[in-house]
């Protein structure tokens, strides 16, 4: 599954440095997954601005600046999964940005919520985009899904947006 990781983060990290895009993350269930896939790529530095980890409600109020009205039931939806990304975007003042929120299990955080459960949300370059994901196995495979996705949402992301007549690529 590594070797997956590194491929579909070098593609990543050549693609926004060919198109001269910064990136930004705000992962709960992934754990910096995704980050530490791209920081695994030598030139990383010149694309990814950084990342937050908000796996907690408490963490997604204290870092990203969220209220805790604004939180789902077991803190797993396409709504935050978008707020986090703005919030993230604007924070470090990225062209791009990815969140991600999920259940990866054994347990389920709240009955609205499946485990397998994996919402991504892209932003920018005037455009947005939230995926839904339903993936089974025990939490480690949700989880290398789930940060295998992300690389996968970003690259299809930056392809079709930019590609479009308003960003050439």
């Amino acid at each position: 599954m590594q070797e997956k990781i590194k491929d579909r983060a070098g593609r990543l990290v050549e693609l926004l440095a060919k198109r001269g895009l910064t990136l930004s993350l705000a992962e709960s269930c992934t754990g910096g997954g995704i980050a530490g896939g791209i920081t695994d790529i030598p030139g990383a530095s010149a694309v990814l601005a950084g990342g937050v980890v908000a796996y907690t409600p408490e963490a997604k109020v204290a870092l990203l600046g969220l209220s805790p009205a604004d939180l789902p039931p077991g803190c797993v939806g396409a709504k935050l999964t978008a707020a986090m990304a703005r919030q993230v975007q604007a924070l470090l003042r990225t062209d791009l940005a990815l969140a991600v929120t999920g259940a990866l299990g054994p347990q389920s955080p709240s009955p609205q919520v499946q485990v397998g459960e994996v919402y991504f949300a892209l932003v920018g370059l005037a455009q947005s985009q939230g995926l839904k994901f339903n993936f089974a196995g025990d939490r480690e495979t949700i989880k290398e899904a789930a940060i295998l996705a992300g690389l996968d949402c970003l690259l299809r992301f930056i392809k079709e947006v930019v590609s479009c007549p308003v960003f050439p690529g």
